[in-house]
């Protein structure tokens, strides 16, 4: 099958570039760009393009290469597929939930509500779980998904309006997938991303003034 992956980007952090120029797939960097305005950007290169599947990633996620190569061989089978990680590296928590719904909505020009987590596998429970299941969220860890589907379930932020917080894209996308209940969102416990954060001390420093979209086509 013909991949590309989706790089978002307001960040240059050593370790996960070298980790992304590692994997041999076609990259595209959205750099210096907030969610909101990747609305666009991201939408209209699906639209553009014809790839058979679209893999999405942020920019302080370590991906190593047996990662990405096991996700590639399982897009072959399942529709929509996922990495996991931790939320942060002094929490506990990871991206695999188990719940029927994401309980999550906007607020206008407030912040979105979350409503209380069920069921997220902690990393003391992950070597319980089976090679692969199903997951209530992706957390775009190396997310992949046909190109059908992202144009049925476009990249969107929870957010209406470029000054109201709250972007969380990945929450809203997998909460749509949840809804409807046509396609699985499929997680492989070897499929391990390293997530670059720490609670309380944000990564790197961000530049949202030099926007530009880098393609490198192999």
């Amino acid at each position: 099958m013909n991949n590309v992956l989706m790089i978002m980007t307001v960040r240059s952090i050593s370790a996960v570039e070298e980790s992304l120029k590692k994997i041999d797939i076609p990259k595209v960097w959205f750099k210096g760009y907030t969610e909101f305005e990747l609305n666009e950007h991201i939408n209209n290169f699906i639209k553009e393009t014809n790839y058979d599947n679209y893999f999405i990633i942020s920019d302080d996620a370590v991906v190593p290469l047996k990662t990405a190569k096991l996700l590639f061989e399982k897009i072959e089978k399942y529709p929509i597929v996922t990495g996991w990680c931790l939320w942060r590296q002094n929490q506990n928590w990871s991206t695999i939930q188990f719940q029927d719904k994401l309980f999550m909505y906007n607020q206008g020009s407030n912040l979105p509500i979350f409503g209380k987590h069920y069921n997220i596998v902690k990393s003391h429970e992950i070597h319980k779980l089976p090679e692969e299941f199903e997951t209530a969220f992706t957390g775009w860890c190396f997310t992949g998904a046909r190109r059908e589907i992202w144009l049925e379930y476009p990249f969107q932020t929870i957010s209406t309006h470029p000054h109201h917080p709250g972007a969380s894209t990945d929450v809203h996308w997998s909460k749509r997938i949840l809804v409807d209940k046509k396609y699985k969102q499929m997680c492989f416990k070897d499929a391990k991303i390293v997530h670059l954060s720490l609670a309380g001390s944000p990564t790197g420093t961000f530049d949202f003034v030099n926007k530009q979209i880098i393609k490198e086509f192999i």
